[in-house]
């Protein structure tokens, strides 16, 4: 990696706040887990999934704008 190569802060960031945001995680993995079975398409989990990326968001937010200024 070069010395003048730009490092995205965000990935680092959102591997930090993850286990601040277990609780979404673990209902999402739930739910995936309830409906893999589902053969119609009809079942998803849409909300956990966006519950639990809200929460990292949430965390990442301030911490990476604080880097940007």
């Amino acid at each position: 990696m070069a010395d003048d190569e730009v490092v995205d802060p965000k990935k680092y960031l959102e591997e930090a706040c993850k286990p601040k945001c277990v609780k979404p995680l673990l209902e999402y993995q739930a739910c995936v887990k309830r409906i893999q079975g589902d053969e119609s398409g009809h079942k998803h989990c849409t909300r956990q999934y966006f519950d639990n990326w809200s929460c990292v968001d949430k965390c990442v937010a301030p911490k990476l704008f604080d880097k940007l200024k």
